[in-house]
This record gives C-alpha cells, structure tokens and sequence, in this order.
C-alpha cells in the first residue's frame, strides 16, 4: 500500500524510508491490522495529484478543506498541528496584532502552493509570495524579503535550528494568536482499491494503539506536548 508526502519534521521525513510521528502512527496503526506500508516523497502538490489520480492510497498529513472533501475521504483525526505568523523581529520590533486575514493586506505573506492556506490568503486579498518550500519561505523571512509566513510552530522551530545561524534564528517571532490550531488526517484517494476498507483498518489501528499507550508513546518520543493528541475522532 503506497502512501505519498514530503518532508515536514517532526510529523513526516524522508528519513529512515518515512519516518516522523504522524508516518510512524500510520504504520503502526496498519501494522496492529498486519498491513504494511510504503512511503514515498514528493512534493506536495504531486501528493495530491497522485491521490486524486488512485495512484496512491493516501498523503499525509493533510487538513480537511471544503475543497478537499468534494474529491477526496479522510482518515480520523490522528494529531494536532499549531500553525501560526511567523514575522521578522527587526522589522516589527512590537509585533503585530491581527484579528482577520484581512489585517495583512498590504504586506507581502510568504506562500506554498498546495497548503491549506492559499484559498483563505487568496479570498482575503492577500499578497502572496511563493516560494517551493519552508526552508525557504523562512530565509525570505531571515532577510526582510517578505513580512510574515504562516507554518505549524514545531515545523518551524526545527527548520530555524537546523538550517539558520543563532543570529539568523534569533531574527525571526512569532505571534501569539495561532493562524489555526486544527487536527492532521491521512488524505485518501476515493480511486484506489479497496480504499474504504483500508481506512476503516487505519481508523481501527489508530484506536488499537491509543488504548495499548504505544500512541502515546510515540508523541512522548517526537515531543509533541500531550494536548496534541487526538483521544476522540468525534471531537
């Protein structure tokens, strides 16, 4: 069973053939139902197309959209994600407040195509930027070259620590009002065999595992704080 992503540490990585704590929840929950699993990388917009096509059962981790849900199933939920404005610290020493989208009309606001965001950026008006990936939305960001970016905090942090200098790092904020706090899914192709029944087993896995602790565990592991976890699907 192929499923398709790309790099976005700590939830998914190209290491080790697919690592990351939401690739690893998802081969874990299949293997509690003797399933395996194969995990390939690309970007995220081929993830997409390779799952509307049924060339892949699923991508993750993935939001549920209004646009998404009229061409594609979703898994239960199976983390949290907090996403958030990251901004350049020199350029406003105070912050920014902001109460709706509409608040950064007039600023440049680094984008990727293909992420949750772009539909609600291009209703409010907003100006774009984009760029191929996070590492370099964020060094657009080290440099002034755009205002503000949104991503998932951890995702950031982790990008800033492992590919900036303490003094580029030390440049970036972030605000304080999240963009969104919202629960990660697999993305299922509704063309792909069997794809009903594979969900239902990758749902069924999940509960297995958050009864056992091995959920859990590995949150602990990624150190994701423990109100990231999903205990209710129906919440």
């Amino acid at each position: 069973m192929l499923i398709v992503s790309s790099d976005y540490e700590p939830y998914t990585s190209s290491r080790n053939n697919g690592s990351g704590v939401v690739l690893e929840l998802i081969k874990q929950a299949f293997a509690e139902m003797h399933r395996d699993v194969t995990f390939q990388f690309y970007p995220w917009v081929r993830c997409e197309t390779m799952v509307g096509a049924g060339e892949a059962f699923g991508a993750a981790p993935y939001f549920k959209n209004e646009e998404r849900l009229k061409k594609y199933d979703f898994s239960d939920p199976i983390v949290y994600s907090s996403n958030r404005f990251f901004f350049n610290k020199e350029k406003f020493p105070k912050g920014f407040s902001w109460h709706t989208l509409k608040d950064f009309r007039g600023y440049r606001v680094g984008g990727i195509r293909g992420y949750w965001y772009i539909p609600d950026f291009e209703q409010a008006g907003l100006t774009i930027d984009y760029v191929s990936d996070d590492q370099a939305n964020l060094r657009k960001l080290v440099f002034a070259r755009i205002d503000f970016l949104v991503l998932d905090e951890f995702v950031g942090q982790k990008i800033l620590r492992e590919n900036f200098s303490a003094a580029e790092a030390a440049k970036i904020g972030v605000l304080e009002r999240p963009e969104s706090f919202i629960k990660f899914h697999l993305m299922i192709s509704r063309k792909y065999p069997d794809h009903a029944e594979l969900a239902a087993e990758l749902n069924q896995g999940l509960r297995i595992m958050k009864k056992k602790g091995s959920y859990q565990a590995i949150l602990q592991r990624y150190g994701l704080p423990s109100h990231f976890a999903v205990d209710d699907p129906d919440k």
